[in-house]
């Protein structure tokens, strides 16, 4: 992400639609500054520039695009997956297993201002592609178990082209983006609310004010998650980790 950030700083709208790709990151950063671990040649890393003609209308949108892309890539190159891979708030693609959710890839946004008007936005996706089991990162607290696309092909493991997967996701990327054929911001709000796995179920979120527990309704245009409490009220989580009790109930 930085080196995509240099080249916006460099050249501007002209930037709009370039794609960095890393075989390897040994500085990766995921939600919370945390760090994102893979290996050598197994994962699809990419930072993808939007600027200009494929700015969203709001940065919030930014992670919508990115997950609705990430999913219609997946879908495309393992047909085999299309009806499992999920959205997982705020940013995460996650697989529905038999043994429950686990997660794919990530999604960071970076979104650039001037002037207290949005100019870009970088698109930080990291996608396991093609680790086997020993190659995994460790579950964090409170974060789903990892996993790959290739370990989740039926009848065990199966490798992907990585370079099959990066232009199927450009393409989505272009879809979703360009000015003749994207979606509304309601379209995509409501496109990528379908896609999120778990609303219904309970939810503890820890926030800057404390942990807020209840049962996640839905989300806001802006990608805030809507959390309904035990007394009634709603309210609306725009960041902090947030929990999902998956054996809870809830939407699948």
């Amino acid at each position: 992400m930085p080196i995509a950030r240099g080249i916006f700083d460099e050249r501007g709208d002209r930037a709009a639609g370039t794609v960095v790709i890393a075989d390897h990151q040994t500085a990766g950063r995921g939600r919370l500054d945390r760090d994102w671990e893979d290996v050598r040649g197994r994962g699809l890393l990419g930072s993808y520039i939007l600027c200009g003609e494929l700015m969203p209308e709001h940065p919030s949108l930014a992670v919508m695009l990115a997950g609705l892309a990430v999913l219609r890539a997946m879908g495309e190159c393992c047909p085999r997956l299309e009806n499992c891979v999920r959205l997982k708030w705020p940013n995460d693609v996650i697989a529905v297993a038999a043994g429950g959710p686990v997660k794919l890839a990530g999604v960071l946004v970076e979104s650039i201002f001037a002037e207290q008007e949005l100019s870009g936005v970088i698109l930080g996706i990291g996608i396991n592609v093609n680790q086997r089991e020993g190659e995994l990162p460790s579950v964090r607290g409170g974060g789903l178990p990892p996993s790959s696309l290739a370990l989740m092909g039926h009848g065990g493991y199966a490798p992907i082209e990585r370079e099959d997967l990066l232009v199927a996701l450009c393409r989505a990327l272009d879809v979703l983006c360009a000015p003749g054929s994207r979606p509304s911001a309601e379209a995509v709000h409501a496109r990528w609310q379908r896609a999120l796995y778990g609303l219904g179920a309970a939810v503890t979120a820890h926030t800057a004010d404390g942990a807020v527990r209840g049962r996640a309704v839905g989300t806001s245009a802006q990608g805030a998650l809507r959390v309904r409490l035990g007394g009634g009220e709603t309210v609306e989580i725009h960041s902090g980790e947030v929990v999902f009790n998956w054996e809870g109930g809830g939407e699948r």
